[in-house]
């Protein structure tokens, strides 16, 4: 999968990037955040994703950012999302 950047470049999609960005946050937010909440949450992200562009293999990295949101949200990791939107602003 390619991912179109915020600058326009496309990239190769990687999803240690998307497992870092919310490590990052939760660390930041001081949230508990355990090895394997975080591999269902970069699961379902990659998961939701495929199913989404299945027929185009592109996505955006305001489509990846949605998509963490409503995971987060949907987790209960309030306290991270809250971190990981300051993130990327």
């Amino acid at each position: 999968m390619k991912i179109i950047k915020k600058d326009g470049r496309i990239e190769e999609f990687k999803i240690e990037k998307i497992k870092t960005s919310i490590e990052n946050a939760a660390n930041d937010s001081e949230s508990m955040l355990n090895e394997s909440d975080l591999k269902i949450i970069v699961s379902d992200v990659e998961s939701i994703l495929l199913k989404i562009r299945k027929d185009t293999l592109i996505t955006s990295s305001y489509e990846v950012i949605g998509v963490i949101f409503d995971i987060l949200k949907r987790d209960g990791f309030n306290k991270v999302l809250k971190t990981y939107i300051e993130f990327e602003k």
